[in-house]
């Protein structure tokens, strides 16, 4: 049997204790089973027109804080403005439709049943270029975005040019660890 000195034994305790002071967290494992059917949100959004669009399949709460994953609704010409993440690294699957990604100036065709990774701290954009609806699979690592999303669907549409409304949108897209950085991908009409 190994012996261990009391040495060893303090400076573990000392690590133990200090992690969480040093802000080292060690990821909770979730042991939850989490069943999302078709149309179904496992995150009750308030804005009933955002709900359409957004269902969130996985909650951070499901995964232990690893993540949240999104089927997100695209009609035609639709996206976001171009932002960076400074908190999630996403993950990108095409259901349906075909999407244009531009990631740190570079542009990436998607169609249905390709995927893109986009690491945080990259500047990027993305929207269906195409005529009909579209649909997307949307992982974001580690977990907490459905919240954004539900105090996003209470906000000024992102497309606002009003001064106080943009303030605004900064200040939210700032509290989740993000920057706008510029307009959609395509005008908005």
């Amino acid at each position: 049997m190994t012996e261990i000195s009391r040495r060893n034994l303090l400076a573990a305790f000392g690590v133990v204790y200090a992690t969480p002071l040093l802000g080292i967290q060690a990821k909770t494992r979730s042991q939850c089973v989490a069943v999302a059917n078709p149309g179904e949100s496992r995150f009750k959004f308030t804005s009933q027109q955002f709900a359409q669009l957004t269902a969130c399949k996985v909650k951070s709460e499901d995964s232990g804080g690893a993540c949240s994953i999104f089927e997100l609704g695209a009609p035609p010409k639709f996206g976001p403005p171009r932002h960076v993440h400074h908190r999630e690294d996403e993950w990108f699957y095409v259901l349906a439709g075909d999407f244009l990604f531009e990631v740190g100036g570079e542009q990436h065709t998607l169609p249905a049943g390709a995927s893109i990774w986009l690491p945080r701290d990259i500047p990027h954009c993305w929207g269906n270029a195409g005529t009909r609806d579209g649909k997307l699979i949307l992982l974001c690592e580690p977990g907490g975005f459905e919240k954004f999303f539900e105090e996003a669907s209470q906000f000024p549409p992102l497309t606002s040019q009003d001064h106080n409304d943009l303030q605004k949108l900064d200040a939210l897209h700032a509290k989740y660890g993000m920057e706008l950085l510029g307009p959609p991908m395509f005008p908005v009409p």
